[in-house]
């Protein structure tokens, strides 16, 4: 019998956590030992270079040409396919789709924390998520925080999901030499609490800012770095980066860059208002940056014990948190060792054996 052939659309042009959720996914569906057949439906092909699928470009140019991409330019790569499963990795299907489908939801922040999206983003994508939870064979959610949502929101498509934790990746091990480098060129501060997503409303940026600033008041010399591009309704961040030196925003990093940003930081801090899963913090776990989370959605399912957890979304909150944390190096060591530890259990073999046992059930149609 030939190997079940699937069909994965991975939209990876913008970063963030679904585009590399697509990669890593790809990658480690390519070495299962039980063989699939994966065609990869994709914006930039480069970035499967050397993984044993076939990859087909599919051009997409962002905005509303998303629209064109799912409902025309994917149906017509389907039918030169003919796949026996499509995977949809961002939230959506395609119209009039006549085979079995696996669709991908991150999160429910826009029905969650409505207020930190656009009206047209929110709108779509409620109802590419209504559609696909009433069409999709099997729902793949990252967290049984996100499979509590489905059921809230979308209860007669409760049944049909499948919780397939994402993986985490190994920290990149970063030497002193290489370390100092980036120091230098990045003019980053000598002691500093770490921000690693988008720039957005949900991400709370501004009440860290705030924090930050109050432990300074305090004598503390840390400040805070932000790595991420600026997205939906930033303008309250933007005005608390820019009110003193408080804070430095580097915008997007590259990896090798970034590996190093963790490494030097003393504390990472997420005090996100919703999460579906929380790569950046998966990263600070794995590189054992001591970490701060918000008590929500899935990052004290993903963290356990590994993070302390505030007791609300507030500037005082926060710098009660992490005061703490940055003037006892005990503690500190004790979470590093913690969150590596916690990090490790999360794997992308394991990510990609729950996606094909996902596969198989929408192929059989056992997923209603």
């Amino acid at each position: 019998m030939p190997p079940l052939h699937v069909a994965v659309s991975v939209l990876a042009g913008v970063t963030g956590g679904p585009a590399t959720y697509g990669r890593r996914l790809i990658a480690a569906l390519s070495k299962l030992p039980e063989p699939l057949r994966i065609s990869v439906l994709t914006d930039r092909p480069a970035l499967f270079e050397g993984i044993a699928a076939e990859v087909l470009d599919v051009p997409m140019r962002g905005g509303l040409d998303r629209l064109r991409w799912q409902h025309l330019a994917v149906p017509k790569a389907l039918r030169r396919l003919r796949p026996d499963v499509y995977h949809d990795t961002k939230n959506a299907l395609p119209a009039r789709l006549s085979l079995p489908s696996v669709v991908t939801v991150h999160d429910l922040a826009y029905h969650t924390v409505p207020r930190t999206f656009g009206t047209f983003s929110r709108l779509f994508l409620r109802r590419a998520t209504a559609d696909a939870a009433r069409r999709a064979s099997v729902l793949v959610v990252p967290s049984r925080a996100t499979a509590d949502d489905i059921a809230r929101f979308y209860p007669a498509a409760a049944p049909k999901v499948a919780v397939v934790p994402h993986g985490i990746d190994k920290a990149t091990l970063v030497t002193a030499e290489q370390l100092a480098a980036v120091r230098a060129r990045l003019r980053l501060p000598a002691r500093y609490v770490l921000h690693v997503g988008t720039v957005q409303a949900r991400k709370n940026v501004d009440l860290l800012v705030q924090a930050v600033r109050l432990l300074r008041a305090q004598g503390l010399p840390h400040r805070v770095v932000l790595v991420g591009r600026q997205g939906w309704l930033a303008r309250t961040a933007l005005a608390e980066i820019r009110r003193d030196d408080t804070s430095l925003w580097l915008g997007p990093i590259d990896s090798r860059d970034l590996a190093a940003i963790y490494a030097g930081a003393e504390a990472f801090v997420s005090p996100s208002a919703y999460e579906g899963f929380g790569f950046s913090v998966g990263d600070a776990l794995a590189a054992g940056v001591p970490t701060v989370i918000s008590d929500c959605s899935a990052l004290p399912e993903v963290c356990g014990d590994a993070a302390v957890r505030l007791s609300a979304l507030s500037a005082a909150a926060i710098a009660a948190a992490l005061g703490p944390l940055l003037r006892d190096p005990h503690e500190r060591a004790r979470l590093a060792a913690a969150g590596r530890a916690r990090a490790a259990t999360f794997t992308w073999q394991a990510a990609a054996e729950g996606h094909r046992a996902a596969y198989v059930r929408a192929a059989s149609g056992r997923g209603n």
